[in-house]
């Protein structure tokens, strides 16, 4: 067995064997307390200590009583007064009477026991598990502070510990995460510089070697060129929402003058493409509270996904409902036809010969989405018939 199972059922064996000897140490206190009868038959029998002779009726016991003393036994009374007697029947007819006894000695004992029997229990108790949960209580706030600051911890729980073995766990798999961030922004960087500085060359060669070439051979190669350099600015969107959340700086922004400034933008595909602007957001005074940067970064994503697919008609829609707000952009497209596909996962596509992207748009919009507290849908448009994409995140109460 595991050496923690076999401390936990050493624990609870002790305090099993602990419960067990307090019970009947209260048990035997109480029986001691309680158990005057024993003594008082000897003292009566031998006539010692404070007793006196009393004829045959001088008290009168109720019948059971009564009854049991003709039989011989030690009866006990206590009068009015707190004290109390023990009675014996003589051979001789006589009633030899033994007290005042005083027993609250001996249960103020008890009363003094008791207590401080449960209370050294409690204290054992909490010795025992006092340690578990404050061991537990650094893990936890090791582990709120690693998720606000990634970085190597090491917890300081010795080994002796019942979580030993799970901060131990804890510990490696914060370094495992710490050297993944690193490589990752390593990654990033070589993205960055290493592979757009050939890529500059390689475009202004070909502008040079464009008039020995064909024009279809020129075509290919800058299509080939310009994919990679779309995928580098996607991976590095990526990467930068996927593992460093930006330092959010929400502003109230004016609804409307924010929707004309993201449809500005694709007014260069006009008139093939036409993007139409709604804006109802009298409930907020025509303002939205967002991070502007990475909302716009939203926006344009969506109405990129859009192009790809729409016949010539776009909408963009921002609401302001009871308890949200809603950002929607709807297409004239084929719509959704894999329903079961979740395309707001990293790297998901659609089999379609338009979703020739690299599946980072809707996922870079879900993570912006998660940052204002909102959550994006995707589902078909009931008013164009293609795809409606809507990024719905809360009001602050008023």
């Amino acid at each position: 067995m595991k050496p923690q199972l076999i401390r936990l059922f050493v624990l609870i064996i002790a305090s099993c064997a602990f419960i067990v000897w307090s019970f009947n140490l209260i048990y035997s206190a109480s029986d001691e307390a309680y158990g005057y009868s024993l003594d008082a038959d000897a003292l009566l029998k031998q006539g010692r200590l404070g007793f006196r002779e009393l004829q045959p009726g001088s008290i009168a016991f109720a019948p059971e009583l009564q009854t049991r003393l003709d039989s011989g036994e030690v009866i006990s009374l206590t009068h009015q007064d707190g004290k109390e007697f023990y009675y014996l029947l003589l051979d001789n007819g006589h009633i030899r009477e033994m007290g005042p006894v005083n027993p609250q000695a001996q249960h103020n004992q008890l009363n003094t026991l008791i207590p401080l029997l449960y209370a050294s229990l409690a204290l054992a108790i909490l010795l025992l598990i006092g340690r578990v949960f404050k061991d537990l209580s650094l893990l936890q706030s090791q582990a709120l502070s690693f998720g606000a600051h990634p970085k190597r911890i090491k917890i300081g729980i010795g080994h002796r510990s019942a979580i030993y073995p799970l901060a131990k766990s804890f510990e490696t798999m914060t370094g495992q995460i710490v050297d993944f961030l690193e490589l990752h922004r390593d990654l990033s960087r070589i993205m960055s510089h290493e592979i757009r500085t050939p890529l500059s060359r390689m475009r202004f060669v070909l502008e040079l070697a464009k008039a020995q070439l064909s024009e279809k051979h020129s075509a290919r190669l800058e299509e080939d060129i310009n994919q990679i350099e779309a995928l580098t600015k996607s991976y590095l969107s990526f990467a930068r929402v996927e593992h460093q959340q930006p330092h959010q700086q929400r502003e109230w922004v004016n609804a409307p003058e924010f929707i004309n400034a993201v449809a500005d933008n694709f007014a260069v595909y006009a008139p093939k493409y036409r993007v139409h602007c709604q804006v109802d957001c009298a409930l907020s005074d025509d303002k939205v509270l967002i991070d502007p940067l990475s909302m716009d970064l939203a926006s344009q994503n969506l109405i990129a996904n859009a192009l790809r697919f729409a016949s010539g008609n776009i909408k963009l829609t921002l609401v302001a409902e009871t308890r949200h707000w809603r950002l929607t952009v709807e297409d004239d497209g084929p719509g959704i036809q894999e329903p079961g596909k979740d395309l707001r996962q990293a790297f998901q596509r659609g089999s379609k010969q338009q979703s020739a992207g690299f599946g980072l748009g809707l996922y870079i919009v879900r993570k912006i989405a998660i940052w204002h507290q909102g959550k994006l849908t995707v589902e078909n448009s009931a008013e164009l018939g293609g795809a409606s994409i809507s990024l719905r995140w809360r009001r602050p109460l008023p």
